[in-house]
């Protein structure tokens, strides 16, 4: 991605006063992405999205960050740029992390799949991760809470998309079927993610993995289109 190569040993003088975060989609899996972290070329947003001036950011180093799955942890770099104007700083955040969540979002995901795809129960799901005793019942219950609040507004935006989206006569009918098929806003949203997907990729977006890594991509258009925190 992009045009500037990153030096690990990179920093600046200038002290940032704030940071937001981008979510990008490298195409890379944890391992692969902390290997070539120094390699990657990464683009700064045209614009800051504090103070929307174009062409003012530029490299700010990076910062540390650990994620874990069900068996280890590992520690990224988040690559993170400055704006020249008003020291706000922007991070790349990658996709297979979500923000305030230590643990890599293809695990949450899995949690999300057990209790909205296949309606497990609390003692079903703590069960499936007693092995390794991680991720923990006081984690996925978190995890399950967060996404049922965001649910709603998720959801409602997703139709409202896909209603504007329609571009052949049958494909919203569908998908307002299999929303309707659920009972709950996190089971409607879960049966709405496959139309996102089709949509994304008839429009040539490219969507990797697709549904293997769903929460993932409705994450990052979610956060586009500033829907703000899903888990």
């Amino acid at each position: 991605m992009g045009l500037k190569r990153t030096s690990c040993s990179e920093q600046s003088a200038l002290s940032p006063i704030n940071r937001m975060v981008i979510v990008a989609d490298f195409g890379l899996n944890v391992q692969r992405y902390r290997s070539e972290f120094c390699n990657l070329r990464f683009s700064p947003p045209r614009s800051c999205p504090h103070c929307a001036e174009a062409e003012h950011l530029i490299g700010h180093g990076s910062y540390r960050r650990t994620v874990c799955d069900e068996a280890r942890s590992f520690v990224i770099r988040v690559k993170r740029f400055l704006c020249t104007l008003c020291r706000h700083t922007v991070s790349l955040l990658p996709s297979f992390c979500l923000p305030y969540r230590h643990y890599l979002t293809s695990t949450i995901q899995r949690v999300l799949s057990f209790r909205f795809e296949v309606s497990s129960s609390w003692k079903t799901i703590g069960e499936r991760f007693s092995s390794s005793g991680t991720p923990g019942i006081n984690s996925c219950r978190e995890w399950i809470r967060s996404f049922t609040a965001a649910s709603e507004v998720y959801l409602k935006h997703l139709l409202q998309q896909l209603a504007h989206w329609q571009l052949s006569p049958g494909k919203l009918e569908l998908a307002i079927a299999d929303v309707s098929a659920k009972s709950t806003s996190p089971e409607q949203l879960v049966a709405a993610v496959p139309h996102l997907l089709a949509w994304l990729q008839d429009n040539g977006l490219k969507v990797p993995e697709g549904p293997k890594r769903w929460l993932a991509v409705v994450w990052q258009w979610g956060h586009r289109v500033k829907l703000g925190r899903l888990v």
